[in-house]
């Protein structure tokens, strides 16, 4: 084993450092320590379920590897030197430590666990906000949630405990538990509406064709020429702006006034319930796809899963009532 060696200024004596490889017996550290917060040797062997003469044994052993006493008897009474009032505060403080790290660590395993796939818009637009409310439901339940972009994954097999995205087809092997009823509008910030007109006029389109912004996807709901012929405005299009892959990023140009697009009244409830985006013409359309929660028949039996559905129900179901 490796001994490190110091030498003290001004003097030709030398002294050992511990290191991680030559520390004393831990059995030894913990009848000091237990020792030393009992002032008593047979108390310490009544918690650590062992031998008065066992714990001055190992007290000996730690003594002899440290050259000093720690230990001395006064009128009957075990009290701690110098030495041993010295080292008892960090020694005790490092079980401590160790104590609450292992406990930690167990009580992490015992907690039921629950790892969640998220489509990546609808986990920071509408699950991120509702922390607060989900939270406290499964409080005694270790959550994870990981996002991905709609089409980047296989989702007819996933390690997870459930998934959450919107499809409008079913998935075999998989249960299918749909979350609410969505629908699709058209919408733009206030200052946008004003500046082009389209309050009320959809025919102002015709002239802002490069500011109609387009999501990506197989839902025909999202493609202005069926969302127009829905609302029944006879409105041909000679052109149409960018395509945006994710949704996200979609409703970030819309909020910074870059133009008009059709996204999911679920993912900007927040908005146009504020004000900060308006739907200026046309009326709310359903979605094709629609939110489902995506489980293996065993693990849609666990109640945390059934937990998670419960409150992704309610608070759409209450989103459903606003809109």
């Amino acid at each position: 084993m490796r001994t490190e060696f110091a030498t003290l200024t001004g003097s030709g004596a030398a002294f050992r450092l511990p290191t991680l490889s030559r520390l004393p017996p831990l059995t030894a550290l913990r009848a000091f320590v237990v020792a030393a917060r009992h002032a008593s040797f047979s108390r310490a062997a009544e918690e650590l379920h062992v031998s008065t003469a066992a714990i001055g044994q190992q007290v000996r052993i730690l003594e002899t590897h440290l050259g000093q006493s720690l230990f001395s008897r006064q009128r009957g009474e075990l009290r701690l030197t110098d030495a041993g009032t010295a080292l008892y505060p960090g020694l005790a403080d490092a079980f401590d430590t160790m104590i609450g790290s292992l406990s930690d660590l167990m009580v992490s395993k015992a907690r039921p666990q629950l790892s969640v796939l998220v489509e990546g818009c609808f986990a920071a637009r509408w699950l991120a906000p509702r922390l607060g409310t989900i939270l406290p439901v499964l409080d005694n339940v270790e959550l994870s949630f990981e996002s991905f972009e709609s089409g980047t994954m296989d989702l007819s097999h996933f390690d997870a405990d459930c998934a959450i995205m919107a499809i409008d087809a079913q998935m075999p092997g998989l249960v299918h538990e749909p979350l609410f009823p969505d629908t699709v509008s058209a919408v733009c910030t206030p200052d946008f509406a004003a500046r082009h007109g389209l309050n009320g006029d959809p025919g102002q389109l015709r002239s802002i064709g490069s500011a109609m912004l387009r999501g990506n996807g197989p839902d025909p709901a999202f493609e202005w020429t069926h969302w127009l012929r829905a609302c029944r405005i006879p409105l041909r299009l000679s052109a149409t702006g960018p395509r945006f892959s994710r949704q996200t990023a979609l409703i970030e140009a819309i909020s910074h006034g870059h133009g008009i697009g059709l996204v999911r009244h679920s993912l900007i409830a927040g908005e146009l319930k504020s004000g900060r985006l308006i739907s200026p013409f046309g009326t709310p359309q359903p979605t094709t796809s629609q939110y489902h929660l995506l489980t293996s028949l065993d693990r849609r039996r666990r109640p945390e899963v059934s937990s998670l559905l419960a409150i992704l129900r309610d608070d759409g179901g209450a989103l459903e009532e606003a809109a």
